[in-house]
């Protein structure tokens, strides 16, 4: 008789049970033992029917090219499998059945199921954790349109063991009065109807799709009236289902979501809901887009440099929609622009331009949270422009706004010069630091091992430390090796030639503030 593999050995051992999808479920809870009929001995147990069907039919593989090799698992069938840790299970579908759903149920306590639909080629093609019915569970719909052979790919979360039940069944028809959960199935649905609102009700992982009408007008797309904890994320799909855009807290409500769909955007378009959570429920509603077509801010150089320059105190209200930026022509003297009362969302980012759109300095977070802020000494020749957009070209509200900035005495040497005629760094002794954009801060260490390090960062700073020779030779330096993000760190050695000095500045040269202290060898 021909020895076979040690794997195929592993399955003929189990004693098959078949549990039909029609036989009713078995009460109370898993059995904690091992499943009846399994080797103790064998990673992967299996329950299976034995109504005349041979044991070998539909049972799991541990690899894609074992299960392609058997039987595909019936609609109606259902497995009782038990996993090791690490371990994975293959189980092939049936191909012409119509759609179909897989979902894993009756869990054993503390197993976590993780369930993909994979190609023959082990490509992923949908995944879901915990989209079952029961906690933890995972459920899978599967199209009857969709190109076999395809197999179900069923792991363990956290590489724990455990015990479950895989059921597969055929989808029950489509119910008008549901939410499309698929891109295909949205295709055939009606057409959202403007200024209708759609009831939602999604659980975990759980999608919503709706097809938008034809362009005849800006629309948006926005969730009201969500549940308590519901949080919704909506993003614009086109035909094929590629993300153009996407949007989690735009909307009015907080937590609610926004989308604006102008009216020459290629259709047909889609818009696809989720929650952020265990569960929620919401309203979507497509109305039209009030929002004026002409911006009433300049939107390039060109039309900043024909408009009036902005004034100290000015504050300007901002509503920009997608990709859209606004241009200002900035004011002589001491001054900082920055964003303010931010909504929608919005997170800002400012550019500081010449008279021939060269970028001179950006900022993103330096006004504290997703706000903004540049410094503009009195010093840098005008004139000088102000761009104003949103991070990844989205939609938002925020206030502009440019206020006096009367430059702050300096505490600390600015150069290397500086530095050399000054006392040394005091080891154990925080320096605070405030530096404006292109500033740096420079200090002669004394003798001995030290570390150097940057802490109690402020609105975004970015720091970095170099070890420099009296000839302002690099011969070290360090960025974000800190304990706290963006924070540095930088040992210095005690056996060295000459003075040695520290710079400490921020990344870019931007503007910035934080606490720099030399500890003894090995301080954090």
């Amino acid at each position: 008789m021909t020895e076979r593999p040690a794997r195929l050995r592993r399955f003929a051992r189990l004693a098959p049970v078949l549990l039909l999808g029609a036989a009713p479920m078995l009460s109370g809870p898993a059995p904690a033992g091992p499943l009846r009929g399994a080797a103790t001995d064998a990673p992967l147990a299996v329950q299976r029917a034995q109504f005349g069907t041979p044991a070998a039919e539909a049972t799991p593989a541990l690899d894609l090219a074992e299960a392609a090799s058997r039987p595909p698992l019936a609609v109606g069938d259902v497995l009782a499998l038990r996993l090791a840790p690490g371990e994975t299970a293959y189980i092939r579908l049936p191909e012409g059945a119509g759609d179909l759903v897989a979902q894993t149920r009756r869990l054993a306590r503390g197993t976590d199921t993780v369930m993909a639909l994979v190609d023959s080629q082990g490509r992923v093609l949908a995944e879901d954790d915990d989209g079952g019915e029961e906690s933890l569970a995972s459920r899978i719909e599967v199209a009857a349109d969709q190109a076999g052979p395809l197999f179900l790919r069923v792991r363990l979360l956290e590489r724990t063991a455990g015990r479950f039940e895989l059921a597969l069944q055929a989808a029950p028809p489509s119910d008008s009065s549901v939410s499309a959960r698929t891109l295909t199935e949205a295709v055939s649905r009606p057409e959202l109807r403007v200024g209708e609102p759609v009831a939602v009700e999604l659980r975990g992982r759980q999608e919503a799709y709706f097809r938008l009408p034809p362009g005849l007008q800006d629309l948006v797309v926005v969730t009201r009236r969500l549940s308590s904890g519901t949080d919704t994320l909506l993003t614009l799909l086109d035909a094929n289902g590629r993300e153009i855009v996407e949007d989690d807290d735009g909307g009015e409500e907080q937590l609610a979501s926004r989308l604006e769909v102008p009216a020459g955007q290629r259709r047909p378009l889609y818009v696809r809901a989720r929650v952020l959570g265990v569960a929620g429920a919401f309203e979507l509603v497509a109305l039209p887009d009030t929002a004026p077509a002409t911006p009433a801010f300049p939107t390039s150089l060109r039309e900043a440099t024909a408009a009036p320059a902005l004034e100290l105190g000015q504050s300007v209200p901002l509503r920009l929609r997608r990709g859209q930026t606004a241009f200002f022509r900035l004011p002589e003297g001491d001054i900082a622009v920055l964003t303010r009362n931010l909504r929608r969302g919005a997170d800002t980012v400012l550019a500081l331009l010449d008279q021939a759109g060269t970028e001179i300095a950006e900022d993103d977070d330096g006004g504290g949270g997703l706000a903004s802020r540049i410094e503009v000494p009195a010093s840098e020749a005008r004139p000088l422009y102000i761009r104003a957009g949103l991070l990844g070209d989205a939609t938002g509200e925020f206030e502009l706004v440019v206020e006096a900035d009367a430059p702050l005495a300096v505490t600390f040497p600015t150069s290397l010069a500086d530095a050399a005629s000054a006392a040394p760094l005091q080891p154990g002794v925080a320096v605070p630091i405030r530096l404006r954009r292109g500033q740096s801060a420079f200090f002669l260490l004394p003798p001995g091992e030290h570390v150097a390090l940057t802490r109690m960062l402020r609105d975004g700073t970015d720091t970095v430390l170099e070890l420099l020779d009296a000839e302002g030779r690099m011969l070290a330096d360090d960025d974000d090796g800190g304990e706290e993000n963006l924070a540095s760190r930088l040992v210095i050695e005690g056996v060295r030639k000459g003075d040695v000095f520290l710079r400490a500045g921020v990344l870019g040269d931007g503007a910035g503030a934080f606490e720099l202290i030399l500890l003894p060898p090995g301080g954090r």
